[in-house]
């Protein structure tokens, strides 16, 4: 017996159909970014501590922190996971998440490269199949949730497929270890 009983849907998060997350490579690449960001940091403030006088000091102190800060965001997203429940789809972490519930869905969009979450008012949701590992699973568990569905045989239209984050991240992220590397060589 509970102290308190809830319906679905108000105030508590259903039990998960399935969580997923980013694919393991991506999640290596962040870790990696994260890694790298900081020994370079590090080293980058060694090397500024030795002349601190010289011409562009103080930008050598002060983009190693913004290279890292780059990194953990990336991180962070990375490490994010996607939870399919009969309330909705949940985007986030244990502590801090952002909810479509099911009653604010009008439809659910399958294409072939993604999931278009379709709200009765707002903005739409796309999940790129490229960002969430297990996709056919993802899929398969949208069914399950009885969540009114599409499916598309075709891809997800350019508006949708601009909303995913996964290549402009991993591209972000090998810019920071790129930025590490050039400003540690730059202040030796």
């Amino acid at each position: 017996m509970s102290v308190v009983d809830l319906p679905p849907g108000i105030g508590l998060v259903g039990t998960p159909l399935g969580s997923f997350h980013a694919p393991r490579r991506a999640r290596r690449l962040a870790a990696a970014a994260v890694a790298i960001s900081a020994v370079l940091g590090v080293l980058t403030w060694y090397f500024v501590s030795r002349h601190p006088w010289r011409r562009g000091a103080t930008l050598q102190i002060t983009l190693p922190l913004a290279l890292l800060a780059v990194a953990l965001l990336g991180l962070a997203v990375r490490s994010a996971a996607l939870a399919v429940t009969r309330d909705g789809v949940r985007w986030g972490w244990s502590v801090l998440g952002f909810h479509q519930e099911a009653a604010r869905l009008a439809c659910a969009h399958v294409y072939r490269d993604g999931i278009a979450l379709e709200a009765r008012r707002g903005s739409w949701w796309f999940l790129a199949a490229r960002d969430w590992d297990r996709f056919d699973l993802l899929v398969r568990q949208l069914h399950r949730s009885e969540l009114p569905l599409a499916e598309h045989d075709r891809r997800a239209p350019l508006r949708a497929r601009l909303q995913s984050y996964g290549r402009f991240l991993d591209l972000l992220l090998l810019g920071t270890i790129a930025a590490s590397v050039v400003v540690a060589v730059w202040a030796s």
